[in-house]
């Protein structure tokens, strides 16, 4: 009786042992997953430095919204005439507020040759203007050596506040 008892104890001691041990394991697997996406983390933040050196250095503009939408649409009109491209259609697009501040954005269709469209486009997407393309759409014109081009272009911008000055410069 007292080996059955003894035999008994063990099994259950054992079962115990086990469940703890498996217990243990997963702990141990949840902590190394845990520890490597803490390293791609930091890898991750020590590679995106130099772009927020960058953009420490190079801040966005700071204008109203009124205001960043007028000197949008008065780029992409002066810079599609400079490309010789015909403006066909344009539309303001509502404003946006992002991360860390706002944008606006302006819907163009254009027509002209295809080595225009690449001069606008060279022209309006400088980093430091912090102006994207969101959309952009080519396809042949009915006159052959022309291209039609339909686009979304957007402005970012940090909302400027009634103590900002206003003499910084948007569009530089």
């Amino acid at each position: 009786m007292c080996g059955a008892v003894f035999i008994g104890l063990n099994m259950l001691g054992l079962r115990a042992f086990l469940q703890a041990r498996t217990k243990v394991q997963q702990a141990m697997t949840a902590a190394k997953t845990e520890l490597a996406s803490d390293q791609s983390w930091l890898n991750l933040a020590t590679t995106l430095q130099p772009a927020m050196k960058w953009v420490g250095s190079h801040p966005m503009p700071e204008m109203q919204s009124d205001d960043a939408s007028a000197r949008l649409l008065k780029l992409e009109q002066s810079e599609a005439e400079k490309a010789g491209l015909k403006v066909i259609e344009e539309n303001l697009l509502p404003s946006q507020d992002i991360p860390d501040g706002s944008s606006v954005g302006v819907s163009v269709k254009l027509s002209g040759p295809f080595a225009g469209v690449v001069r606008y486009l060279f022209a309006l997407q400088t980093p430091t203007g912090w102006r994207s393309l969101d959309k952009l759409a080519l396809r042949s014109d009915a006159q052959p050596p022309n291209v039609v081009a339909e686009l979304e272009l957007r402005q970012y911008f940090h909302p400027a506040t009634a103590s900002t000055n206003s003499s910084h410069p948007a569009i530089p």
